[in-house]
């Protein structure tokens, strides 16, 4: 298996040479040693992609961190020792394949003192200098940057998507929560915000903003939920022995998606929708004990509409907003989800701790079947109407989300706006994109920062649920 060194050096731009595997391999195990998450057994040894790591601690002209050596000693946890730590999560998700790793030493530099004021939130600027900063001669691949402050900027974290850098207020890193961490580092890896749509009944189109899908970290889950599995199929994390994609009418019994992977058994389901290349993905969420996946609210099986096969971009979908207690992953109690015009009916059966069965029926006529809804002419007229006005844009190289809102990552105290900063977008530079929560930590926005990517930010609120 080919595998991948990103390492970059100074700007973390400039790409340099390989270091060797092995070096990379043993240094990952001694950072991961006492991780709790299970890697699975059939991952291949040694990690695919090694991610050499460096954190560095900043001063302000006119602020310093409250406290660095507390600062320091956070950062070394929530990067790279903590059992919930980056490094531990991603391992355990990607089955061993990335491994997050100091780039030298303990991975923490600093602080050091860079010329900018504190109320300047300017991203590429502070990234700029502190790199500047950092020694000769360490080479990294991902630069993450930790200054002073709690509400000193509008987010309280930071991650260019994809891309090297993740920017963090102190306030974000010097807790133990390593949310924050776990989310800015899954934007570098290009994932976005994972949003929820509510469809109306009989399609799966045509839907309406709904929040976040509290069910990833990138959808205001919180570090102790797994990825889902389109963001693991997005980065061939999960292998495609795992996933199926019948072609008729059929039953596939679905194991749970972080159960381990000596239980074997399909993950996922995975099949076409309309004919525009978007697609339909179906997992099985439950909690497991020793897992990245102990935190699922409402256990059950989730389904996912992918447009024009952006996995990295899914979004989660119901049928009807209903009673909370009767909500059963994407579905309300027991009722099937269908869309009529592509004649797709998706209903499960029994629940346990090993697995579910999913029936997929791919000729479903409906009880509406003699009526107009259930005509050649009906199911056309919908699927025109298919890409929903209120669906996220897909991120591209150049591209922000203009203005996108959702429930993110909330926390005890809200946001200070900084006095003279101005909120227009031209003042701004990067245009924001604000989008809120539902964990106990802080809240995420969407931008476009460095050569182009879009960037996602992490702002501190208060309440637990903001509507689109």
């Amino acid at each position: 298996m080919a595998r991948t060194d990103l390492r970059t050096a100074r700007s973390a731009r400039r790409p340099i040479g390989r270091r060797a595997l092995a070096l990379a391999a043993a240094t990952a195990t001694t950072a991961l040693a006492g991780a709790p998450f299970a890697v699975p057994a059939a991952a291949e040894p040694g990690p695919e992609t090694t991610d050499h790591h460096a954190v560095v601690l900043v001063n302000f002209r006119n602020a310093s961190l409250s406290d660095a050596k507390v600062v320091h000693e956070k950062a070394v946890q929530q990067l790279f020792k903590s059992k919930d730590s980056v490094a531990a999560y991603y391992a355990a998700n990607t089955g061993g394949r990335v491994a997050v790793v100091p780039a030298q030493g303990d991975g923490v530099f600093g602080p050091f003192d860079i010329d900018i004021d504190k109320s300047k939130c300017d991203a590429g600027k502070i990234a700029d200098l502190a790199a500047k900063a950092m020694p000769a001669g360490v080479k990294y691949d991902h630069l993450s940057i930790v200054m002073p402050g709690d509400n000193a900027c509008g987010w309280w974290g930071l991650g260019s998507m994809p891309g090297p850098t993740t920017w963090f207020q102190e306030g974000a890193i010097n807790q133990d929560d390593t949310t924050a961490a776990i989310h800015e580092f899954g934007h570098n890896m290009g994932f976005n915000h994972e949003d929820r749509e509510m469809c109306p009944a009989g399609q799966f189109t045509g839907c309406s903003a709904y929040g976040n899908s509290h069910i990833t970290p990138m959808g205001g889950g919180g570090g102790h939920k797994g990825l889902s599995s389109p963001e693991l199929i997005a980065r061939k994390w999960l292998s495609a022995d795992r996933i199926v994609s019948p072609k008729t009418t059929t039953t596939v019994h679905l194991t749970p998606l972080h159960a381990p992977a000596a239980a074997g058994g399909t993950r996922a389901v995975d099949i076409p929708f309309g004919s525009g290349g978007d697609r339909l993905v179906l997992e099985y969420r439950t909690n497991v004990a020793n897992s990245v996946e102990t935190d699922i609210e409402n256990p059950g099986v989730f389904v996912f509409r992918i447009n024009g096969g952006n996995y990295a971009a899914a979004a989660n979908l119901r049928n009807a907003a209903g009673d909370k207690n009767k909500v059963v992953g994407s579905f309300t109690d027991s009722d099937p989800m269908t869309d009529l015009a592509h004649h797709i009916s998706l209903s499960y059966g029994k629940m346990t701790p090993d697995g579910v069965d999913v029936t997929i029926d791919l000729a479903y006529q409906g009880a509406q079947s003699g009526s107009a809804a259930g005509t050649p002419e009906a199911g056309r007229s919908a699927e025109a109407a298919a890409k929903p006005a209120t669906t996220r844009p897909t991120p591209s190289a150049g591209h922000s989300h203009p203005g996108d809102t959702a429930e993110d990552l909330a926390v005890a105290k809200p946001p200070v706006k900084v006095a003279g900063q101005s909120t227009s977008p031209a003042a701004k530079g990067p245009q924001l994109a604000a989008t809120g929560g539902d964990v106990l930590v802080p809240t995420l926005i969407g931008t476009a920062l460095l050569g182009g990517g879009a960037a996602l930010v992490l702002r501190r609120r208060q309440v637990r649920h903001r509507r689109h």
